[in-house]
């Protein structure tokens, strides 16, 4: 049997996900060549796979990553027909890879990442707005939330519930304010709460009184 040594282009790396971005990578969005609406924020504490630990748990930094397609994380960027559609401008993480040693991927995980802050400077109108949202609604303990599914408190699902509404009437008003695309609100402010919450079995719902959160037994 062959040792595989070099990218067969098969596409299984692009079908799984999008790269993140690291400190290299800073130039490509600078210049353009891969803007912010093809990206999308994943917030310190988000549960996200760790390809280290082969476990779902809470991303220990912010990691700017390339969009998917649709509801899938296939990278946008993927063509089944041509390929990687911006090899010649493609990630670092994309550079590193070789599905057949991870060695070099695996040692790019969570360090050098791009934040939001790296890639806008302190000058842009959207930090201040960026750290009020985290003020607002900062990300909940996940992993504590999974663990205790139905057996949250009556004052933690209110904690929870008042999170994300706050979450959904500040992007209200931004997006209002700034006329803002579903793309670049989610690059800004990251996917909302109740997205966050869903998969690990909540139920929102709102209503003229307001949005209320319950869990699937």
């Amino acid at each position: 049997m062959i040792e595989q040594r070099t990218c067969e282009k098969c596409g299984e790396c692009c079908r799984e996900g999008g790269p993140a971005l690291h400190k290299k990578d800073l130039g490509l969005v600078r210049d353009g060549k891969i803007p912010i609406s093809s990206l999308i924020t994943i917030r310190k504490g988000e549960l996200t796979h760790n390809p280290l630990t082969g476990a779902v748990q809470p991303s220990g930094v912010e990691l700017i990553k390339i969009i998917g397609k649709g509801q899938q994380w296939e990278c946008c960027y993927y063509d089944g027909q041509k390929g990687c559609t911006i090899y010649d401008n493609r990630p670092q993480a994309c550079v590193l890879l070789k599905c057949w040693d991870t060695k070099d991927i695996l040692a790019l995980v969570e360090k050098e990442t791009l934040s939001r802050f790296d890639i806008l400077g302190s000058d842009d109108p959207f930090v201040p707005l960026i750290k009020e949202h985290e003020q607002i609604s900062p990300c909940p303990d996940f992993l504590y939330i999974k663990d205790r599914v139905g057996q949250l408190s009556v004052q933690q699902n209110l904690e929870l519930e008042k999170l994300v509404r706050d979450d959904l009437g500040f992007r209200k008003r931004i997006t209002d304010d700034f006329n803002l695309k579903l793309s670049e609100e989610i690059f800004y402010f990251g996917r909302p709460l109740f997205q966050l919450l869903q998969p690990l079995g909540a139920i929102i719902s709102e209503s003229p009184s307001g949005v209320s959160l319950r869990w699937k037994m």
